[in-house]
Formats: C-alpha cells, structure tokens, sequence
C-alpha cells in the first residue's frame, strides 16, 4: 500500500474498534475480582497524530481511552484514539485506531515460580491493530516481565507480525516500562514504549517508533493523588509505517484523568 493511500484512508475499522472495547471491558468486569483494573481518559494536543498524517505539522485535539486489567491466568491491556484531524471539518469521518493486547502468564497458569535473575514471568503474548481504514494486524509471540527496582512494571514482547494487506511476515520487538517518581514532594510517573518492526513485504522497510511520556501528578497538590496528571509526550517515528521519506519527530500536550 502506497504511503498517501494510508494517509488519506477512511475508518472502516471505527465500528469494529468499538466492538473490541465493549469486549475489553466486559474482561475488565469479570476479572476484577482476582487482579486489578486501571483506566484512564487522555487529552492530548499535538501535531501528526492518531490520523496517519505523516507531513503537515497543525496542531488538533486527540483522545484516547485506555484500559489495563490483570486476571487469573495473565492481564489485558486495550486503548482506542480518536481524532478528527487537524482541520477541524465537522463533516469529516473521524478516525479511530485501536489495540488489543493480551497474554497469558506461563507462572500463573503453572502455579509455580519461573522467575530467574531480572526476569519475573515469561508469557503467551497476543495482539491486533485496527487502524482506520486499513486492514488489521495480528501479531503473536512471547512476552518477558522483568523485575527493575522502582519500576511499577517492565516488560518486553517479541512478535511476528501479520499485516492482513501485506504478503509475508515480519518481526516485532516491544518494551514498556513505567516509573513512578517522588522529588522533593513532586510526584509524577514517566513511561512509554517503544516498537520495533523489520518490515513486511515488497517495498516495507524497517520501522523504529516510540513514546516516551513525563507526567505531573496535579492532583497531589489537592488531597486526590494519582487521579490528574498533566505533561507530555514525545513522538519519534523513523520511517513512517515502513516508508523511508516519512518521519515523525514532535511532543505533544497530554493530561490524562485516571478513572
């Protein structure tokens, strides 16, 4: 697929986004119970986001829900953006992308310890990527939970990934991390992910994203820790999607209301 058939791409995955979201969150019910649940509702302000625009640079609105449960046998984490793009055309479609991760814990389900060294847990790991307008992505591996002092978690996925559109398969590597952080009485979290893909398919070159995010807890400062936070986040994407003259390098505003 050609880099403006992407960026000009209409949802038609928005209903199904919505459908893995009800399911996400029926999960999130029941296994409550015997893990935890945390969401959020972000606001964030930028530009060349969640719209697969890869040139431009106007800055629009985006938002996002995110949703992360663990239960019995592994955890489950699912986020969905929405945004109208940056010209604010009340008549435009908006544009819905959305994720589905989930895996399944080899320590759990075996009811015995396998942690060795930094690493905690290893795990059946599984996702799907429903971007607007394009075919979804399927990707399936293993994932490593590693124990670091004063992380609240650290792991690292290893996937092949299955673009349905494009022939072949490619590989896919996936650090997450989170770090609470306590300065003088400043509380706050930084965290973020970074992705790595090889390429798939004809013309596909290989592709390095990441997120880093640095957030304030403001609502420390009122007696309600850990409910709003505000700061930013950091977007680099080398080689947009796997094409070499599309690159992403921008912050953006992000206030995030935990629920």
């Amino acid at each position: 697929m050609k880099a403006q058939q992407v960026i000009q791409s209409v949802p038609k995955f928005a209903p199904k986004v919505a459908l893995v979201a009800a399911a996400a969150l029926m999960a999130a019910q029941v296994s409550r119970a015997d893990g935890f649940t945390a969401a959020n509702i972000q606001y964030l302000y930028g530009s060349d986001m969640g719209d697969w625009k890869a040139e431009g640079g106007d800055p629009f609105p985006m938002f996002t829900f995110e949703l992360a449960n663990g239960w019995t046998y592994g955890d489950n984490f699912f986020f969905t953006d929405w945004n109208q793009g940056p010209n604010y055309d009340k008549k435009a479609p908006i544009s819905a992308y959305g994720e589905l991760h989930s895996r399944l814990s080899f320590g759990k389900i075996s009811g015995k310890s396998i942690a060795a060294g930094p690493i905690s847990d290893l795990l059946l790991a599984g996702e799907i990527d429903l971007p607007s307008g394009v075919t979804p992505t399927y990707c399936y591996g293993l994932g490593v939970d590693l124990k670091i002092p004063g992380f609240a978690f650290a792991f690292v996925n290893f996937f092949v990934r299955d673009e349905v559109g494009t022939k072949g398969v490619s590989f896919q590597i996936n650090p997450v991390w989170m770090l609470p952080f306590n300065i003088g009485g400043l509380k706050g979290v930084t965290g973020g992910w970074i992705d790595y893909m090889t390429g798939e398919g004809d013309g596909q070159d290989p592709w390095f994203q990441m997120q880093p995010t640095l957030l304030i807890d403001i609502g420390n400062f009122w007696g309600a820790p850990g409910k709003l936070l505000m700061g930013c986040e950091y977007e680099y994407f080398y080689n947009f999607l796997g094409f070499s003259d599309k690159d992403i390098n921008h912050p953006q505003f992000l206030a995030q209301w935990n629920l």
